[in-house]
């Protein structure tokens, strides 16, 4: 069954972008860096969030193995590989490898999407962050079908 999920960004602070995503019935909570508008097209690459928009979710294995999602919407310069990205200088025309993928803090994506089931802060660093990040990656997992055409809407309130 296709996917229609979104993310709903409701904080960004400075430091990180706080969310709450609609994986079908299924909802979690979300930290991304935040948006860098640098006029490269999808943001600055390794730096940013992306920009509001809808992407395809398309399944990826990461080079350790690991199943993820990968966003991509080449219209606003999300693009699914490096080599996609039109032009000589890529960093300048566009980004790529937009995942979600499992981390509880804003340091552990760079430019991607982490998803957890609440949102806290470390009780010695105080660090914004989302919780149990890896189980939270596992149910989204099994709510996505790997097989058919999943897509993400996200929106900044």
């Amino acid at each position: 069954m296709t996917t229609h999920a979104k993310l709903y960004r409701w904080n960004d602070s400075g430091v990180c972008t706080l969310g709450v995503a609609h994986f079908g019935s299924f909802r979690c909570h979300t930290i991304e860096r935040p948006w860098v508008d640098d006029g490269t097209p999808g943001g600055k690459s390794f730096e940013s969030c992306v920009p509001d928009g809808i992407y395809d979710l398309e399944p990826f294995i990461r080079p350790d193995g690991t199943e993820v999602y990968l966003l991509v919407n080449e219209e606003l310069g999300v693009y699914r590989a490096e080599e996609d990205v039109p032009g000589a200088d890529k960093a300048l025309n566009g980004r790529w490898l937009v995942l979600i993928h499992v981390g509880n803090f804003v340091r552990n994506v760079v430019g991607c999407i982490a998803p957890g089931n609440g949102q806290t802060f470390h009780n010695k660093t105080g660090e914004p962050m989302v919780s149990s990040s890896a189980k939270t990656m596992n149910s989204i997992m099994e709510v996505l079908n790997a097989d058919t055409h999943n897509t993400i809407e996200i929106r900044t309130l």
